[in-house]
Order: C-alpha cells, then sequence, then structure tokens
C-alpha cells in the first residue's frame, strides 16, 4: 500500500459515508489530484469547500478513464458497495492500480497497533460493541469504529487507543495485508450475489489468514481447514473459552460466567457466543487477563445497552413485547431469537432479499411450536409459504403484499403478554432500502405515550 506522502494521484469511487469522510481527510494532504467518481448529483452534496478545492475533478462511471500514465503513485479507494464486477473497479484493477476501501487503506495505514478488525456472517456488532465495552470497563481506552457507526476517518486516535473495528464482506475482499489481530465470529452462507459464491465469500472473510504474511487473529474450529497457512500466531475460539450450558467458561481457569443472569438479552444462544467470542477476543489478543475480563464483564454486563434492532424490545403500552430484530437477516439469527423468548406465544415477522437461504431448520422449529405464528412478505414469501405447507405449522403461516399488512395483522391477532418478533430470516428488497427503514416502519405500529 502506499504511504499517504507518496500518493499522486487519489480516486475516490463512491461518495458514501466512507468516501465522503475519506474525501474529508485527504484533502487536508498533499495530493495533487484527486477524483472523485459518482453521480453529478452526489457531486453537489458536497461541502463548497471541497468543491472548490482546484485538484478535485468529478466523474461519472460512465466518462471515467484511468488513461495511460504511471499509475505507481495511484491510489483508488471504493465504497464497501462497489462490486468486484463494476465496470471502473475491473479497468482499475487491470491496469494494476493499488485498491481497497477507505477502512482498508486506515487498517493498512493508519490504525494504532492495538487494532482488532471483527468480521463474520452475524454477530460481528453485538460482539463488536462488547470487546469496546469490556475493555472500557477493564479501564481501557477503546473505540468502536467501522459498519458498526463511525468510520475511521472521523475520529482522531493516539497510540494508546484500542480501536475495535467492524468489517463487512465487502471491506474484505482487497484488504491490504496488516499485522492487526483479526477475529471472524462465524461463517454461514450470506452475500453471494456480491462475492459471487459462498466460497469467494468465506475465502473474503479469512483473508487477512492466507496472505503472504498471515495476521494474528481468532476464529471458530470449523474454519480451521479453509486456513491456507500454517501459522503459529492463530488461535480458536474453542481453545480459549467455551459454552457449556449457557455459561461461558475460560479454558485452564475455574471462572465461568453465566451471562443469561447478568443480563436477560444473553439467554439468546447467539447473544452468549457473541459474548464468548468477545471475552475469547480480550484474551487471545493479549490485552486482558482472564481476572480482569471476568470482572469487568460480572460487574458490568447488566448495565450493557445493546444495540439497535438486534434482538431490542420496544416500550410499549399495549402489554405485547415488540421486538425489532431487523438485523436478523439469515435464518440462523431468527432461530436464536425464538430461542430467547421460546416460553411465549410468538408472532414471527419474516420476509426480505431471496438470496437462496435455506429456510428447513427454521420452519422445522416453528413447525414443533404450536405457539409461533408465522406472517411472510416480500421477495423469501412465497418459498418459505411453500415449505411451511408441508408442515404442522400450515395452518399458522400468513403471507402479504406489504410489509405494512403483515406488521398490522400481527398487531391485530397479537394478546397481552405475546411477542411480536420482527425477525426476517432475509435482508431488506425493494422498497425498503435498508434494515433501518424497515425498522423504523415497525416500530411506527407500536403503542407509545
Amino acid at each position: 500500500m502506499i504511504s499517504r506522502k507518496n500518493i499522486k494521484h487519489l480516486i475516490i469511487h463512491g461518495l458514501g459515508v466512507e468516501g465522503r469522510a475519506a474525501l474529508t481527510w485527504f484533502v487536508e494532504t498533499e495530493i495533487a489530484a484527486i477524483t472523485v467518481i459518482d453521480t453529478a448529483q452526489k457531486f453537489s452534496l458536497l461541502p463548497d469547500a471541497l468543491t472548490r478545492d482546484s485538484r478535485l475533478k468529478h466523474s461519472t462511471e460512465e466518462d471515467f478513464d484511468c488513461g495511460l500514465a504511471d499509475h505507481s503513485q495511484t491510489l483508488y479507494l471504493r465504497s464497501p458497495g462497489i462490486s468486484p464486477s463494476n465496470a471502473v473497479f475491473e479497468e482499475i484493477k487491470r491496469q494494476g492500480i493499488l485498491h481497497t476501501t477507505p477502512t482498508g487503506y486506515w487498517i493498512c495505514e493508519l490504525a494504532p497497533v492495538h487494532t482488532i478488525t471483527v468480521t463474520g456472517t452475524k454477530g460481528k456488532s453485538t460482539t463488536t460493541s462488547l470487546i469496546a465495552h469490556i475493555l472500557r470497563w477493564a479501564g481501557k481506552k477503546a473505540l468502536e469504529l467501522g459498519n458498526i457507526g463511525r468510520t475511521p476517518f472521523e475520529v482522531k486516535v493516539d497510540d494508546q487507543t484500542i480501536c475495535i473495528v467492524e468489517v463487512s464482506s465487502y471491506m474484505m475482499h482487497d484488504l491490504p495485508p496488516s499485522a492487526h489481530f483479526h477475529a471472524v465470529t462465524n461463517l454461514y452462507k450470506e452475500h453471494t450475489d456480491w462475492h459471487g459464491s459462498i466460497t469467494a465469500y468465506h475465502k473474503d472473510k479469512l483473508r487477512p489468514f492466507n496472505q503472504y504474511q498471515p495476521a494474528p487473529g481468532i476464529v471458530p474450529r470449523a474454519q480451521e481447514g479453509a486456513i491456507l497457512n500454517d501459522s503459529p500466531k492463530l488461535q480458536y475460539y474453542e481453545d480459549i473459552a467455551c459454552v457449556v450450558d449457557s455459561n461461558i467458561k475460560i479454558k485452564n481457569n475455574e471462572i465461568s460466567i453465566n451471562a443469561g443472569l447478568l443480563n436477560d438479552a444473553f439467554i439468546a444462544p447467539s447473544m452468549v457466543l457473541a459474548l464468548r467470542a468477545a471475552i475469547a477476543i480480550c484474551l487471545a489478543s493479549g490485552l486482558l487477563c482472564p481476572e480482569e475480563t471476568v470482572n469487568a464483564v460480572k460487574g458490568n454486563l447488566g448495565k450493557w445497552p445493546g444495540l439497535p434492532s438486534r434482538q431490542t424490545i420496544v416500550s410499549s403500552t399495549d402489554g405485547i413485547i415488540w421486538v425489532d430484530d431487523a438485523l436478523a437477516t439469515v435464518p440462523e439469527a431468527t432461530i436464536s431469537a425464538l430461542t430467547r423468548w421460546q416460553g411465549s406465544p410468538i408472532h414471527l415477522l419474516l420476509g426480505g432479499n431471496d438470496r437462496g437461504q435455506d429456510f428447513t431448520h427454521l420452519i422445522n422449529l416453528c413447525a414443533a411450536n404450536a405457539h409461533i405464528r408465522l406472517y411472510a412478505f416480500s421477495q423469501t414469501a412465497p418459498r418459505i409459504a411453500s415449505q411451511v405447507r408441508k408442515s404442522a405449522a400450515a395452518s399458522r403461516c400468513q403471507t402479504f403484499e406489504t410489509f405494512e399488512e403483515m406488521v398490522g395483522a400481527a398487531k391485530s391477532g397479537a394478546q397481552q403478554g405475546e411477542v411480536i418478533l420482527f425477525s426476517p430470516a432475509a435482508p431488506s428488497a425493494p422498497p425498503h432500502a435498508n434494515f433501518a427503514e424497515r425498522s423504523a416502519i415497525f416500530t411506527s405500529f407500536v403503542p407509545k405515550n
């Protein structure tokens, strides 16, 4: 990767949150030329102080031309959503121009030594938050960055700051080599439309361990066979901490934590696993010792605020338990949420973009529990309904044309003490842009004071 002092031409492709933050940061350097690729409308929304900078050149994807100049001092930073098949990105790679995302560049060139990157199919945001909280509870200076909220370019950090950076598979695709500690929470089937296959998706997530200089880190033992390099710096969760009957036990120590007794959010198996991952990462990275970690967790876990749209109980006045789990975009996450409320009648709201997920286990679980009613909409609804018709839950499933109709039906059918659980088991699909939009619609139905 090119040091910022040696970049002569910077190309920023995409003015999303990362692109704008990186552009604002890089204009303060002595880079000679900066090309911004996006629509004219997006470019016009930049602050005047940026657009007046004589070094800035705007280009659309259709008009962009790499040129034939020496590219040895050119750096291309793409928005994470820019796919490998994008025509501009393909030309950048063909020309041999160094490329990554803004966060990828920061991790490689600017991150403090005690930086941890966290990725995985599900649980990475919760794990990232828990790591940062445990470290702060133990008296360390720690920040959560990346997909969980702020980009690294929006904060000032020093060498004493421990940065825990949540990175998506889109960011991982061309993440440069670095010596920072890397953690993978779990790997399921996800984002195959962007990566091309489940194998490619998993390969990107595990990228730091398969570089010519493997990064230190930790993964589930199930991923051992996918690690191509034999690295003594790689560890496994199961060798650091394990989960036995919902208790987290630290290996080689007579220490265990029953997280569900400290915070009822950790009744859910996925939450227990996220906490186990956070504890194991704190230990495996050498940032805390077992006693520091356990004391921090036991003394403070009850105050952990949780994260939005992750099994979040929405305050209501109707006696119904409204649960916003909009970020449960794979069936495995929805199964975990069902386990948390398994003792109550549940109205389960499902549906979204059909990425070929396997709903068999989820539907079998619902069929075996007569207290679960199923509501489905969007692209996945026909496939869910087809599978449900062959099960014992056939009479307990309805499909809807719109999300609003589905939530309204659940609200009409639920009684006091019952649970309305929006845990879609699929990502957002048109007309909804993202999880936040669906979450807002869902919570708008909740009666409030």
